[in-house]
C-alpha cells in the first residue's frame, strides 16, 4: 500500500520503543511518514496515561486531530485507563488500540484505510512486537523494550492497568534484535521496561544474565540501562554492577525514591524503605565513584506531612542525585489513591515542588562543578534543541559541544562550564 501517516508520540521510553515499533509496521507496509497532520491519509497518536495533566494535554489535541480530516487511530496507555473519555474527544474515531495491541495494527489500518471506522482491540495480541523491530531511522540512539508490565501494587499508578503484569521478551530474541541495531550503526541502545529489574520474572531468566549475554556482543554501542526499582535484593545487585562494569554499560543507574518517609512509601505501595534505597545507592557509588544517579520524587501524595516531606529533603540534601524528576500528586482513576480523603492541598503541593526544586539545583551544583576540565572520549549522539550537538561521556553526563561533527563519531572533548541540565564541551584536536 501506498499512503502517507503521522505519527505523535507522548510518555515515557516504552512509549518511544512502541512508536518505533508502529513505524517498522507502517514502513513494511510501504507507507511514507510525514510531519504535517494535514498531509497524511491516517494520523496515529501514541498516548499516555501517567499524569492527569498529561492526560488533559492529550484530550485537547485529540480533539484537535479529529477535525484534520483523514482518520484517526488512537493507541498507547489512555485508551486502557480512559477509555470514555478517549472515546468522547473524537466520537468518530477510526480505531482504538491498546500497548500490547501494536502487533496487529496493519490489518487495523488496512481496515481504516478502506474506510471501517470504531475499530476498537484493547486485547494483548499473541504475537511478540519485537518480531517487526526496528530501529528509527537517521539516528544513532535506539530503544529496545525487555519487558512490558511490572511487579508493583502503587497505590498512585494508572499505567499498570494499562500494562498490565509483567511480560518479557527471551534473551534470545533481544539478542538478536540488539545485534541488528548493532549492525544498522546505532551506538546508544537503551534498554528500557516499566522496570528493568522485573525482566525475566516470567521467564525464569533474569536481568544479569541479559546484561552478560548482550555483553557478548562485538561492536562500538553502549547500553544505556532503564528504570530499576530498589526492592533489587542486595547479592542480585551485586552482580549486576559486576557485569556493568563492562565498557558496554554507561554508568547511569534511576533509581526512583518517591518519597524519603516510610509511612508514605508504605502508603504509595512500594516495597522497600528508605534505607534500602539510600543502601542501593551507595553500593552504586562504591563500585562506580563519578556514575550518574537519576531518581523520582512525589510530592503531595495523600497524607503527607510537612514532616514527611521533610525526610524527603533530607535525603536529597545527603545523597545529592544528579537527576531529580519532581511530580506534583495528581489523581488518576482506578488507583487506591484516588479514593482517598486526605489529599493534600494544591497550593501546598506546589510550594512543596518549588522547594525541593531548590535543594535539588543546590545539591546538584558541586557535583557538577566538579565535572569542569574534565577531558575523555564522548559519543555524538543528536542534535542540540538549540544548536550544536548532544554527547554522552562514560556516565551518561550531557555535553553539548558547538562544532560540525557528525552523529555517531568518538570524539575527545573537554568540559568547560556546567549549566543547569547540561554541560558545555570543547572538542580536543
Amino acid at each position: 500500500m501506498d499512503f502517507k501517516f503521522y505519527l505523535e508520540t507522548y510518555g515515557c521510553s516504552l512509549n518511544s520503543a512502541d512508536s518505533d515499533l508502529i513505524m517498522s509496521q507502517m514502513r513494511r507496509m510501504g507507507a511514507t511518514r510525514v510531519d504535517r497532520a494535514r498531509e497524511a491519509d491516517v494520523l496515529i497518536i501514541n498516548t499516555c496515561g501517567v499524569k492527569e495533566r498529561t492526560e488533559n494535554r492529550i484530550i485537547y489535541r485529540i480533539e484537535e486531530l479529529s477535525h484534520q480530516g483523514a482518520p484517526l487511530v488512537i493507541a498507547g496507555c489512555l485508551p486502557k485507563i480512559s477509555f470514555e473519555r478517549v472515546r468522547q474527544a473524537d466520537s468518530r474515531f477510526a480505531a482504538i488500540i491498546g500497548p500490547q495491541s501494536i502487533a496487529a495494527i496493519q490489518p487495523i489500518i488496512k481496515r481504516v484505510l478502506e474506510g471501517e471506522r470504531g475499530v476498537v482491540n484493547l486485547d494483548a495480541d499473541s504475537a511478540s512486537k519485537l518480531s517487526s523491530f526496528e530501529g528509527p531511522p537517521g539516528g544513532v540512539v535506539c530503544t529496545v523494550p525487555i519487558c512490558e508490565g511490572c511487579l508493583g501494587h502503587c497505590a498512585y499508578c494508572a499505567v499498570r492497568l494499562a500494562r498490565g503484569h509483567v511480560k518479557s521478551y527471551r534473551t534470545s530474541e533481544l539478542q538478536r534484535v540488539v545485534e541488528r541495531c548493532v549492525h544498522q550503526g546505532y551506538r546508544e541502545i537503551r534498554l528500557t521496561a516499566q522496570d528493568v529489574s522485573a525482566f525475566g520474572h516470567d521467564t525464569n531468566e533474569n536481568l544479569t544474565g541479559l546484561l552478560r549475554a548482550l555483553d557478548t556482543i562485538e561492536g562500538q554501542h553502549v547500553f544505556r540501562l532503564g528504570m530499576l526499582n530498589p526492592n533489587l535484593p542486595s547479592d542480585k545487585l551485586h552482580e549486576l554492577l559486576d557485569v556493568m562494569k563492562s565498557d558496554h554499560f554507561f554508568k547511569f543507574f534511576h533509581i526512583p525514591l518517591q518519597s524519603g518517609s516510610d509511612r508514605i512509601l508504605r502508603a504509595m505501595g512500594r516495597d522497600y524503605s528508605a534505607a534500602d534505597w539510600m543502601s542501593v545507592v551507595q553500593c552504586i557509588r562504591r563500585v562506580f565513584p563519578g556514575a550518574t544517579l537519576a531518581t523520582d520524587i512525589i510530592v503531595g501524595f495523600p497524607g503527607e506531612s510537612e514532616d514527611d516531606f521533610q525526610e524527603t529533603v533530607g535525603i536529597i540534601e545527603s545523597t545529592t542525585p544528579e537527576i531529580v524528576n519532581i511530580s506534583k500528586y495528581g489523581d488518576r482513576p482506578g488507583t487506591p489513591a484516588f479514593v482517598s480523603s486526605d489529599k493534600v492541598n494544591t497550593s501546598v503541593k506546589k510550594a512543596r515542588s518549588q522547594r525541593l526544586s531548590i535543594v535539588r539545583v543546590k545539591s546538584a551544583l558541586e557535583a557538577d562543578n566538579s565535572w569542569i576540565g574534565w577531558t575523555g572520549r564522548v559519543i555524538v549522539t543528536e542534535a542540540g534543541p538549540r544548536g550544536g550537538v548532544v554527547c554522552r561521556n562514560w556516565a551518561y553526563r550531557r555535553i553539548v559541544i558547538h562544532e560540525s561533527v557528525c552523529l555517531g563519531e568518538d570524539i575527545e572533548v573537554r568540559i568547560v562550564s556546567a549549566n543547569r541540565t547540561y554541560f558545555t564541551g570543547a572538542p580536543l584536536p
